[in-house]
């Protein structure tokens, strides 16, 4: 019953969640019982619309296909979107919102190496929901975490899916497929049929202002870049350092790219990541162009068109070259492809499943001598990118 209902990998979260869900449901009966008996929901009736997705950036550029969706079937609502600081650069490429709030939510920021809570800063956020009188507030997440906000925030109507508890502070829990094989993005999609509105499109989507587009444009020229030299990306982090390739192993495909195909790489990465891309860089012996601290994430979506590939571990910077259809080779170890990864023309996931492990919480490795991503050889990358790029090489099957 607990693996069914709840999708932590966690026994010890997942029996917790349960007692929660237990404990709530039994407390919180008789007030929904009376709101049951007020007004139903008809999506005709909604004029202001609260969305939260205050977790990671990839979680958000996953939703773009959702908010996309909720916006045409609410083209007259005011709808205010909240997220977390860490997505905030992604933003203006995200126009399917009136409002955008962005908060730096205790529950999240834990997962990020944050530990003080900031009562205040909770409290006022809530009231600032509460002000607003929104008629319907969706959590696109599913986590209690964000579902508890929803509920506080007084919105009569509250949409969510029910995976990882909460569910009780809903008022229209929706359970998903929790099968393995259904992609976050689908998932995450399966809330409109419970919102009375109809899927027409399920592409992810981001839209880079004009601005940003002749900012990279004119940043490629700076480079000495032209239209018909090929451009390949490369995003070597990732928030948990068991989800990286390994960077010697990045600076070898780099040295081998520049050796056997005619191309220019660019390291995608925010500032904090500079020291660890020159590091690369300079291990590669190739001369590459570091963009960490020079583009925002506007500007790396516009980037990330233009590239011909883009390589890179399970992130966020993958989430984003999927929305604008750039072709992809995702390596994962820890991760799950089947949520998260993109698969298809010019899309392609590398990933070893030996592991009797697989798959883990993502944060440790429980046999680190045996550690999944150093498993993927550069050759399994140099394979894929060739095929990708059209390129033919001799060495395929070496290593």
């Amino acid at each position: 019953m607990l693996s069914n209902k709840y999708e932590s990998l966690s026994f010890g979260v997942r029996l917790g969640l349960f007692f929660t869900d237990l404990i709530g449901g039994i407390l919180f009966s008789p007030y929904f019982l009376l709101r049951r008996l007020q007004r139903q929901y008809d999506p005709r009736d909604i004029k202001k619309i609260l969305i939260l997705r205050m977790d990671g950036l990839g979680d958000l550029v996953i939703s773009t296909a959702a908010l996309r969706e909720i916006r045409k079937g609410f083209p007259e609502a005011e709808i205010t979107l909240t997220i977390g600081p860490w997505s905030q650069g992604i933003a203006p490429c995200i126009p399917f919102h009136d409002h955008l709030i962005v908060h730096d939510a205790f529950a999240f920021r834990v997962f990020r190496g944050g530990r003080l809570i900031n009562l205040g800063q909770e409290w006022s956020f809530i009231r600032r929901l509460r002000k607003e009188r929104f008629d319907l507030g969706i959590d696109l997440r599913g986590d209690i975490l964000s579902i508890i906000p929803l509920f506080l925030s007084g919105i009569r109507f509250r949409f969510g899916r029910d995976r990882w508890g909460g569910g009780f502070l809903l008022t229209h829990p929706v359970s998903t497929d929790r099968s393995k094989n259904v992609h976050e993005k689908d998932k995450t999609l399966a809330l409109l049929n419970a919102l009375k509105i109809p899927v027409t499109n399920r592409k992810l989507e981001l839209r880079v202002p004009e601005a940003e587009d002749a900012f990279v444009e004119q940043y490629l020229r700076e480079c000495q870049i032209s239209l018909n030299v090929k451009v390949v990306t490369i995003g070597p982090m990732a928030l948990y350092s068991w989800k990286r390739w390994p960077p010697e192993r990045y600076a070898e495909l780099i040295k081998r790219l520049s050796e056997e195909i005619s191309c220019r790489v660019f390291l995608l990465g925010g500032q904090g990541d500079k020291e660890a891309l020159d590091g690369i860089a300079s291990q590669s012996g190739v001369e590459t162009i570091n963009c960490a601290g020079l583009l925002n994430l506007c500007q790396t979506a516009a980037l990330l068109r233009r590239s011909n590939l883009f390589i890179g571990n399970d992130s966020g910077l993958s989430h984003i070259a999927a929305a604008m259809k750039t072709p992809l080779i995702q390596l994962f170890g820890p991760g799950e492809p089947e949520k998260f990864g993109y698969t298809g023309a010019g899309w392609i996931v590398i990933q070893r499943k030996d592991c009797p492990h697989h798959p883990c919480q993502q944060r440790e490795c429980i046999t680190p001598s045996d550690w999944c991503m150093n498993k993927i050889t550069v050759a399994d990358v140099l394979v894929a990118a060739r095929r990708v790029l059209g390129e033919s090489g001799a060495n395929e099957k070496e290593e």
